[in-house]
C-alpha cells in the first residue's frame, strides 16, 4: 500500500530542543519566539482529527500564505490561501492514531525563522486500507510582530509496518568516531539532527531489510541511522528486546500519551480514547493532559486535541 501523503501529524509536547546559530539572537525573547514556533506547529497538526471545515477554519491564521508543501519524493506545491482551501476540503483521511516518539527539535534557521522537526507513529485508514508507520516532518515557521506562521511543511521520510513494542536496544559501533543522525535515509548535508558517540546506547525500531533504521537516543532525539553504524552482536546493558507490555514499554506510553477523538459538530468535546465516553475539555488548550473523571481507571490519561472554551476534563500535571 501507499502510504497516504495527504494527513499533517501530531505533535504535543512543551519540551523541544533549541539549536541556535552563531550570531543568533539568544535570551529569553527568542526562547518565547522559539515556544511560539513549537506551538503553532502543535495546533496546526492538532486540528488534524476535525473535519476539512473545521481544520480551515482552525488552521486558517497559522499559516503564511504562498504556504509550500513538500513531499517525500521532493515535488513540491505552492498554495495561495485559496488553493490551500480548496486543499484542506478535497482531503479525507480515518487517523486512528497518532502517537509521538521522541522529544521534537526547535532550530532557529534565522533571524525570524524556525524550524520544528518532529516523529510520530501513524495508524490511518483511507478507503478501507489501513497504514500503520513512522513519518518524520519538518516545518518552517516565521516569527514576526509577535505571531507565529508556518510557511514550508515537509515530508521527510516514512517507513511502513512500524509498531509500538518493535524496540531493540543496541549501541553504537565503536569504530572510532561519531556517527550523524539524520531527518532522512539520505547522506544528504542537511538532513543531520544529531551526533551519536562510539557505544552510545540507541532504541532500534528493528526492520530486518532496510539500510537505514529509524532510532531513538536516550534523550529522545529521533532519526535514522545507517544499520552499519550499529552493533548488533550485544544488546546494550545485556538486555534484548523490550516486547509490548513489559515495564520499557509501559514507560513509553506514558510518555507518548493518545490524543481524544474530535466529535465533528460538537465543538469543545472529545471520545476517551480508552472507553470511547464524550469527555468535556472546552477551554483547554491543545496537547493538555487529562483523565476523564468518569473513567474507573484513574490512571489512564490523554491529550486535548484541539482548543476550546472552559470545560470539566481533570488536568493531569507533567508529560
Amino acid at each position: 500500500m501507499n502510504y497516504p501523503h495527504t494527513f499533517s501529524l501530531l505533535l504535543a509536547t512543551s519540551v523541544f530542543v533549541a539549536f541556535l546559530p552563531a550570531g543568533a539572537q539568544t535570551g529569553p525573547d527568542r526562547s518565547v519566539e522559539l515556544e511560539q514556533a513549537l506551538q503553532v506547529v502543535r495546533d496546526y497538526i492538532a486540528a488534524e482529527q476535525s473535519s476539512s471545515g473545521e481544520r480551515v477554519q482552525s488552521r486558517n491564521g497559522m499559516l503564511e500564505f504562498s504556504f509550500r508543501s513538500t513531499r517525500e519524493n521532493g515535488n513540491s506545491r505552492v498554495l495561495s490561501e485559496r488553493d490551500w482551501r480548496a486543499w484542506e476540503r478535497e482531503r479525507s483521511i480515518g487517523v486512528q492514531r497518532l502517537q509521538l516518539i521522541g522529544q521534537p527539535q526547535v532550530e532557529s534557521i534565522g533571524d525570524d525563522l524556525v524550524r520544528v522537526y518532529c516523529a510520530v507513529h501513524v495508524n490511518t485508514v483511507e478507503g478501507g486500507e489501513n497504514w500503520e508507520g513512522v513519518s518524520m516532518r519538518s516545518f518552517d515557521v516565521r516569527i514576526r510582530d509577535g505571531g507565529a506562521r508556518i510557511r514550508h511543511e515537509r515530508l521527510l521520510a516514512t517507513r511502513e509496518g512500524i509498531r509500538p513494542g518493535q524496540w531493540k536496544k543496541l549501541r553504537k559501533t565503536d569504530n572510532g568516531g561519531r556517527s550523524n543522525l539524520r531527518s532522512s535515509p539520505t547522506t544528504r548535508k542537511n538532513n543531520i539532527v544529531g551526533k551519536l558517540d562510539p557505544n552510545e546506547t540507541v532504541h532500534v525500531w528493528d526492520q530486518e531489510d532496510e539500510r537505514w533504521l529509524f532510532v531513538r537516543t536516550e534523550n529522545g532525539l529521533t532519526g535514522f541511522l545507517h544499520r552499519s553504524q550499529i552493533d548488533f552482536s550485544t544488546p546494550a546493558e545485556g538486555r534484548s528486546a523490550t516486547p509490548e507490555g513489559q515495564a520499557g514499554y509501559e514507560i513509553r506510553q506514558r510518555q507518548n500519551h493518545p490524543f481524544g477523538v474530535v466529535l465533528p459538530g460538537k465543538p469543545g468535546y472529545i471520545l476517551n480514547p480508552y472507553t470511547n465516553t464524550i469527555v468535556d475539555v472546552r477551554g483547554l488548550r491543545a496537547a493538555t493532559l487529562v483523565r476523564d473523571p468518569r473513567d474507573p481507571v484513574r490512571n489512564r490519561v490523554f491529550r486535548v486535541p484541539f482548543e476550546g472554551v472552559p470545560g470539566r476534563a481533570v488536568i493531569v500535571g507533567g508529560d
